[in-house]
């Protein structure tokens, strides 16, 4: 699996490890591992970053081509449900 390009694309959004840990509902640790490559996420994890971070799963875990309409459903959601 590779786990690099979430580092990179959470990077790419400007976001922090705590930023995207909080979003996700996840702890630091959690998210530091995944992104160094010493976890292996389940798929109700990978849905919760992807959603937290705005990103289609196949671009950042899979690395086939990020798809825009993903994003654009993943932020149109993020924005009904934030505080």
């Amino acid at each position: 699996m590779n786990t690099n390009r979430l580092k990179e694309v959470r990077i790419e959004r400007g976001m922090s490890i705590s930023e995207l840990a909080r979003r996700s509902r996840l702890s630091r640790a959690t998210v530091t591992d995944i992104e160094m490559g010493r976890s292996n996420p389940t798929v109700k994890t990978i849905a919760a970053i992807c959603e937290a971070i705005s990103a289609d799963p196949n671009e950042i875990f899979f690395g086939f081509p990020v798809n825009h309409e993903y994003q654009k459903i993943a932020k149109n959601r993020r924005l009904m449900t934030d505080d």
